[in-house]
């Protein structure tokens, strides 16, 4: 049972991110020509999902000031994590993108987990909606990793590997049941702080016009429909 909740748990996370950077490779070629509008798409979709998902689930689970807390931990975490970062900027806002999904999706996977132990038909229907809801997390990630010149292959390669935590805590959850629900809002919300940063502070700065304001939008409402 654990190994078959780990193995949905898995594919939830890997099938989507993966089909993420499947998607941006139609667009790479595009993304220099068109490059403040996917950056604004990449913005909105990940604000939506602190906003709509993350730090929503995390208030129900352990209330405003906690949720506030940790998401302020998540933003310090980042900002240590871009200190040490030797790289160029482009490439910073895309690793960094890529973490803060690595992050978000064991929270997730302990959901997911911890959902099978209570119910089976609970967890199915979680793996198949986060997993449905990776899918625009994982264009995000490959769309901004494809700004630094970044090979098709090894953006989805990074894609598919931001799902794998997924797997993990699906583990976890499963395994230790009760023991990490008290958790979860917790993680929840230093994903939420993480990706906070990431688009505030690398991604909307450097595009400063109308068409980056319609990609958030439009990013806005994928997530929100999703």
């Amino acid at each position: 049972m654990i190994l078959r909740i780990t193995l949905i748990g898995l594919m939830a996370g890997v099938l989507g991110t993966g089909l993420g950077g499947v998607l941006s490779g139609i667009f790479k070629k595009k993304v220099d020509k068109y490059i403040d509008f996917f950056m604004g798409l990449s913005g909105g979709i990940m604000l939506a999902v602190v906003v709509f998902d993350l730090m929503k689930e995390a208030i129900e689970q352990k209330g405003i000031f906690v949720t506030v807390s940790a998401t302020f931990l998540g933003v310090v975490i980042t900002m240590l994590i871009k200190e040490n970062l030797h790289m160029s900027q482009d490439k910073q806002a895309g690793y960094l993108i890529f973490i803060s999904i690595l992050l978000h999706n064991l929270p997730e996977g302990l959901a997911i987990g911890s959902s099978f132990v209570s119910a089976e038909t609970l967890g199915f229907t979680l793996a198949i909606v986060i997993g449905i809801h990776n899918v625009p997390e994982g264009l995000a990630t490959a769309l901004t990793l494809a700004g630094t010149k970044m090979k098709t292959s090894k953006i989805i390669l990074y894609t598919v590997i931001a799902g794998i935590p997924m797997g993990i805590g699906s583990f976890l959850g499963v395994y230790f049941a009760g023991n990490f629900n008290s958790l979860i809002g917790v993680f929840l919300s230093i994903a939420a702080g993480t990706m906070l940063y990431v688009v505030l502070e690398e991604i909307l700065p450097r595009t400063k016009n109308l068409f980056c304001i319609i990609g958030f939008l439009i990013g806005t409402i994928i997530v929100y429909c999703i």
